[in-house]
């Protein structure tokens, strides 16, 4: 097999080093064009300013995806988590989004790859920013921006527990040496997520904003793990109307919400009850999931084009974490305590908000799961969460996967597969410690 670049040694991760303006509302603000810092220069306080903002572009690229149309565009893990879940179809011919939509998705996919690199790109900018701001900082224990580093460190490990298969390699950068990481289980990556997000709480000069970033995306790692009681003690503090964005620009278009391009392009359209196991989008006519029927087809010219409403221009924010998802997880551990009519009244308090009828009252346990999961689904709709949460009602509720995810006939020819998350790329191999999948269990 040739040589392949490291995950980690690749030129569009000296962009840790690129300073894009700084930001005091709460979200990421990308939208700046950049001044570009020596490279050589960064050990020193105005260095480890560069390394946040640079972390920060890195982050918003790797979750939400880019329009740069010469660097070659770039998914996004919402949108490929979103693929092999219900929540997107594939309206255009690409071989390796195809896969992922069909899951069957091959070690060798191109798409696959590069969303693997960008999320450690992600993850070790955030982690080099963090420790460069302590280490280079005039003052640390009064910089926010060291919370806010190990908050974005934290929710790329919460990506790679979600997406991918148990077995991801953790690798670093020390000087000029990469140092080659062992594989981690999921329940490993999580446990890293709840440590940076407990150390971000602990800084001195945490923000209230970044505190309940903190809090809502620890809580989704003690959900993913199973501790539901915890996850809803962890965010009982945060208000419903809390949001934390990473945010886009029109122009230049490295810095486009790729959500947006991919949807009004008429590249991925939006199914209904994709396989027969998804959920009805299209005909449940929700406002949280606001479509256009472009009564055509998509690129492909075979499947029908409904294009989605939620980010209306590509300079559109995407969330982050929110209150609505802190709500969502106190619910959760109310089913879990076996009363669904407390799940049943956070819900439905949350419906109001938009002027949504009540739920009814579930009549079994496996409706009450239903209606939960159903929520979840249309208040996070394209905000990366689904894949994770069909992976765990499989894990935690004991469902077949062949009653979550799609089965049967594939629109475009063929059947579809089996695998319910991403491979490790063919990449990693590089990495004597990597031994690919450890399994491939939701």
């Amino acid at each position: 097999m040739p040589s392949m670049p490291s995950i980690l040694s690749t030129p569009r991760f000296l962009a840790a080093a690129t300073a894009l303006a700084l930001v005091t509302a709460c979200g990421l603000l990308d939208t700046q064009q950049p001044d570009i810092v020596d490279p050589g220069n960064l050990d020193n306080p105005e260095g480890a300013i560069a390394k946040a903002t640079g972390a920060r572009a890195q982050f918003a690229l790797a979750k939400d995806g880019d329009g740069d149309l010469d660097e070659g565009v770039t998914e996004g893990e919402v949108l490929l988590s979103g693929l092999m879940a219900d929540e997107f179809v594939l309206s255009t011919t690409p071989p390796t989004e195809q896969e992922i939509d069909q899951l069957k998705v091959s070690t060798l996919n191109g798409s696959l790859s590069a969303i693997f690199l960008y999320l450690h790109r992600a993850r070790a900018a955030a982690e080099d920013a963090s420790e460069s701001l302590r280490k280079f900082g005039v003052d640390p224990d009064t910089d926010p921006l060291i919370p806010e580093m190990q908050d974005l460190a934290g929710f790329t490990y919460i990506y790679f527990a979600e997406d991918y298969c148990s077995g991801v390699p953790i690798s670093r950068v020390r000087g000029d040496s990469l140092i080659f990481g062992n594989p981690e289980t999921t329940d490993q990556l999580l446990n890293r997520a709840i440590a940076q997000f407990d150390s971000a709480i602990a800084h001195p000069a945490i923000t209230g904003e970044l505190t309940d970033l903190a809090s809502v995306g620890k809580a989704r790692a003690l959900v993913d793990l199973g501790q539901f009681a915890a996850a809803a003690s962890a965010v009982a503090g945060v208000p419903s109307d809390f949001q934390f964005l990473s945010e886009h620009d029109d122009s230049p278009a490295s810095l486009r919400n790729a959500i947006f391009g991919y949807t009004t392009g008429f590249l991925w359209s939006i199914p209904d009850a994709e396989g027969g196991n998804g959920l009805p989008y299209l005909t449940a006519n929700d406002p949280r999931v606001p479509y256009r029927d472009e009564g055509t087809t998509g690129l492909d010219n075979t499947t029908p084009q409904f294009t989605l409403l939620k980010y209306a221009n590509p300079g559109d924010s995407v969330v982050v974490a929110d209150g609505i998802e802190a709500r969502l997880i106190e619910a959760e551990a109310q089913l879990q305590a076996g009363n669904t009519g407390g799940m049943r009244t956070i819900l439905n308090n949350l419906r109001a908000l938009v002027s949504l009828s009540p739920l009814p009252v579930p009549a079994t346990t496996t409706e009450a799961e239903d209606m939960l999961f159903s929520e979840r689904a249309f208040w996070l709709f394209s905000t990366g969460h689904r894949l994770g949460d069909m992976r765990r009602l499989i894990r935690q509720y004991g469902r077949a996967a062949d009653t979550v995810f799609p089965v049967g006939a594939y629109l475009k020819g063929g059947v579809y597969g089996t695998d319910v998350n991403l491979p490790i790329p063919v990449e990693e191999l590089n990495n004597p410690n990597s031994q690919g999948c450890l399994d491939r269990n939701p």
